[in-house]
């Protein structure tokens, strides 16, 4: 079966920003932090692209999550609640928490359980 265009570009994005999130990891937990979330919110979207649904322009996991509208594993609900803690207001210094390299690091396994679930589903794993 042929993977729409679309589907496979927001799926190589999410790709990049974890990879770029991983870069980082060491020297800029924050950001990377923020890169990983990045990339599980694009892999979400690909996932509702695949079901034939226009994704919101949104950065809420849970809510991307729950507009899939599967049955979700505990491994993935975890996966996905952790990247909730990042929000937008971590980029503003005043509301932002410190993030430890080894948060950064939980977030990056996070974000991987929910790009592994994305290609799972839009691609058997390409």
């Amino acid at each position: 079966m042929e993977i729409d265009p679309d589907v496979c570009r927001w799926l190589d994005y999410a790709q990049e920003d974890l990879d770029y999130g991983l870069l980082g990891l060491g020297r800029y937990p924050r950001a990377a932090a923020w890169s990983f979330q990045q990339a599980a919110e694009k892999a979400l979207k690909a996932c509702l692209l695949h079901t034939n649904r226009v994704p919101p322009r949104t950065h809420d996991l849970v809510l991307l999550v729950n507009l899939l509208e599967i049955k979700t594993s505990n491994e993935l609900k975890s996966a996905v609640l952790l990247l909730a803690e990042i929000t937008t207001s971590g980029r503003y210094p005043d509301d932002a928490e410190p993030v430890s390299e080894a948060l950064a690091m939980d977030y990056s396994h996070a974000a991987r359980i929910v790009i592994a679930h994305a290609r799972g589903v839009t691609e058997g794993g390409r």
